[in-house]
């Protein structure tokens, strides 16, 4: 038989076997897609996995498998089904993000912050964070694990025992899928685990908890219950519970059983007397109460509409026996991705979880200091060992701030999630670090054990520290405060980069690669500032024409402001620099009779930038006028020369010259001799060279005043002046 033919047979019959193997798995693919739809994430990925060992290796089946393991907390076969996942040639950025998280819960963070960066890249985001910085957050957040003890508790069992709550002085109320009673097991469908219920436990004198029992009364459901919360007192309680009540289930529109709170009041024989939560919504899910020490406000976690993405944290305000709206606690608190778990220590500290937050993966404990009118003054994580790569949450601490109890489902436990004690031995305390790489620039290589200096904005030394084996550096850095890094190695022009750290709080961390150029050639740098605000001025072109050739090259300045660039010897250059909003500069710069060297533009120019406001006037400071006259004298002549060529360097402004008189005098008179003092101005400029159709003129005359001094008002010689004044604003931006 020819070759190709029995070739073709072969073909024709592997895609035969491969399209009866996939039949055979459609069945399941299919089961798994119901139960994925109906978030019974345990029972799909079991029927996911059969149609694997089908041959249903494709893109959509190890998607879900991938996703179904990350919601079940297995990290492991997470990180197994989406290293396949990321291999596909239609793969998604969020597969990138997720194949990150589930190596960070893993607690391979090295891998994971390529895969978040590549993830990152993938965004295309201008200005946008270009390293996650995973493994510099992991660093960080176990810096002090001496702050905290963490203790294993014995209540603990292999099915789910997670979020504590005071009640009273002297007693925790928990969840747990623990089953005491007898009878059919009833399993959730989400991972199918037995339901949770509410149980009691006694405080040891030594923090342990004892005694453990159900909690008494009519909380406890065929359905899920708790997180719970509970006043001072001890004799009201807020819990979570899946829509049930009064014997009914609700359900959303779309099938899905979600969460609401409820409330119950000690009685003798227990806990009932139950009530709904007023903002309850079948469609929605509202849960995780805690309540203030005062009880005027109740804390929630929900996913309704017009959060920032995934659930939120919201509060309501007790106003008369009724509660507010809610109201999002805001970008401080919430992400994109999810915020749960909240507690309300009695210093007014917001602890909560979150995987949206910088952290060592899965969920982790933040704690929020509280600021003035109900805010919040930044997010610290609270760091190992509480936290680690697995979900850490349901963090609780007493009145003296001193232990408490969180829950996690890291390795070493009885199973699921367990409950751990702790004992805080020293305050929390945010730190913000910046760290990169130093890179030598010719191979575009780390370089390790290079030494890297910390200045001040006076370029005071902060402090000194070399490169390690990765060419990375690390420093403790103060919020609202500006730095300037310096690196050296033999063989390399000093490299430079800039920070300001006015902004960190939601970044923590900052980065800032420093590259070493070779020590020959002329090289031109700076550093870009905003004018009169701190800050750099990140992401600026600048264009370089070489005035012999009028070749023209473009760099972008750095997130620091920075840029260096390198120049060809014995020519004339002029630099362009633009950003939109801005006004532009252009600077000469020469490199005649230079071989080797640095020109700081800084120490030319002043590179701080203004912002370009259309309608906001501006004033000459120093155009004056001989009295009833209109002729510009030589000090009014260099502002307008300087004026003109800001606007030829900005071609795309139109602009109204204005000039205005005070009150006295006939008001007629007045206009007449403003609109020639404006027009001499703008025949100024356009002597200059900037175009007459970009430029307006318009004497207001006394139709305008500042100030109280209208015509008939008897004012000082000051006061007049403030009202005669020349000004130009920009009245339009031409595209």
């Amino acid at each position: 038989m020819n070759v190709r033919v029995l070739l073709f047979h072969l073909l024709l019959c592997l895609a035969f076997m491969e399209a009866r193997a996939q039949g055979n798995a459609d069945p399941y693919v299919r089961e798994g897609d119901r139960y994925y739809q109906q978030m019974a994430y345990a029972r799909a990925a079991a029927e996911y996995r059969k149609a694997v060992e089908l041959g249903a290796v494709n893109e959509h089946v190890t998607k879900r498998l991938a996703d179904c393991s990350m919601r079940l907390g297995d990290t492991a076969e997470a990180e197994r089904w989406y290293a396949t996942v990321v291999k596909f040639m239609n793969r998604e950025p969020n597969d990138l993000y997720q194949y990150a998280e589930a190596l960070k819960s893993n607690g391979r963070y090295q891998e994971a912050e390529e895969w978040m960066d590549r993830y990152l890249a993938s965004l295309g985001t201008e200005g946008g964070p270009k390293r996650s910085n995973i493994s510099g957050f992991a660093r960080k957040f176990q810096q002090d694990e001496a702050r905290f003890t963490v203790t294993s508790l014995p209540i603990n069992t292999p099915q789910c025992d997670m979020a504590p709550t005071w009640l009273g002085m002297d007693r925790v109320v928990f969840s747990s899928a623990r089953q005491f009673t007898v009878g059919v097991e009833r399993r959730a469908a989400w991972n199918d685990q037995p339901f949770l219920d509410l149980f009691v436990a006694r405080v040891t004198v030594d923090g342990g908890l004892a005694d453990v029992a159900p909690l008494e009364g009519q909380v406890n459901s065929k359905f899920h219950e708790g997180p719970a919360t509970a006043d001072v007192s001890g004799n009201t309680l807020w819990f979570t519970r899946n829509s049930y009540f009064k014997g009914r289930s609700t359900k959303s529109s779309n099938g899905v059983t979600r969460l609401a709170i409820y409330k119950a009041r000690r009685t003798g024989d227990g806990w009932g007397d139950l009530e709904q939560f007023l903002y309850n919504n079948s469609e929605v899910s509202i849960a995780h109460p805690a309540l203030s020490s005062d009880a005027r406000k109740l804390f929630f976690v929900s996913d309704m509409p017009g959060g920032y993405g995934g659930t939120d944290i919201y509060v309501c305000r007790e106003q008369g026996g009724q509660w507010s709206e809610p109201e999002n606690l805001g970008p401080a608190i919430n992400t994109p991705f999810n915020e749960s778990f909240p507690f309300i220590a009695a210093d007014g500290t917001l602890f909560f979880a979150s995987n949206g937050h910088p952290g060592l993966g899965g969920l982790d404990v933040f704690a929020a200091l509280p600021g003035t009118g109900g805010t919040y003054s930044g997010v610290i994580n609270v760091g190992a060992p509480v936290n680690g790569p697995k979900d850490d949450f349901g963090f609780i601490i007493d009145a003296t701030g001193s232990r408490g109890y969180f829950t996690s489902n890291r390795p070493g436990g009885m199973g699921d999630d367990d409950i751990y004690a702790f004992n805080m031995i020293a305050p929390l305390e945010q730190r913000f670090l910046c760290t990169g790489l130093v890179i030598d620039d010719e191979y575009e290589t780390p370089v390790v054990d290079a030494e890297v200096q910390l200045l001040d904005a006076n370029g005071a030394l902060v402090a000194a520290t070399r490169t390690d084996e990765r060419g990375e550096y690390s420093f403790t850095v103060q919020k609202n405060s500006e730095y300037k890094l310096v690196a050296r190695m033999k063989g390399r022009f000093e490299g430079e980069q800039h920070l300001s750290t006015e902004n960190i709080d939601r970044q923590q961390i900052m980065s800032r690669d420093i590259h070493l150029v070779p020590d020959a050639g002329v090289w031109l740098r700076g550093v870009l500032r905003i004018k009169d605000k701190p800050g750099f001025l990140a992401g600026a072109k600048l264009s370089v024409v070489n005035m012999s050739s009028f070749f023209s090259e473009s760099f972008m300045s750095t997130e620091g402001g920075d840029f260096n660039i390198r120049l060809a010897t014995n020519e004339e250059f002029e630099v362009l620099i633009e950003k939109p909003g801005f006004f532009s500069q252009s600077v000469p710069v020469s490199t005649v009779g230079m071989k080797r060297g640095i020109i700081d533009l800084n120490d030319v120019r002043d590179l701080r930038f203004e912002p370009l406001e259309v309608g906001v006037p501006v004033g000459f400071r120093y155009v004056r006028w001989p009295t009833g006259g209109n002729k510009l004298d030589p000090l009014a002549r260099t502002e307008l020369d300087a004026f003109a060529e800001r606007l030829l360097v900005n071609p795309s402004l139109k602009v109204e010259i204005a000039v205005h008189s005070d009150t006295r005098g006939d008001a007629s008179a007045n206009l007449s001799l403003t609109q020639k003092q404006a027009q001499s101005i703008v025949d100024h400029l356009v002597a200059k060279g900037v175009p007459k159709e970009r430029l307006t003129a318009k004497g207001y005359g006394s139709e305008r005043p500042r100030n109280h001094c209208v015509a008939g008002v008897s004012c000082t010689e000051e006061e007049h002046a403030e009202n005669r004044r020349n000004e130009w604003t920009v009245t339009a931006i031409l595209q």
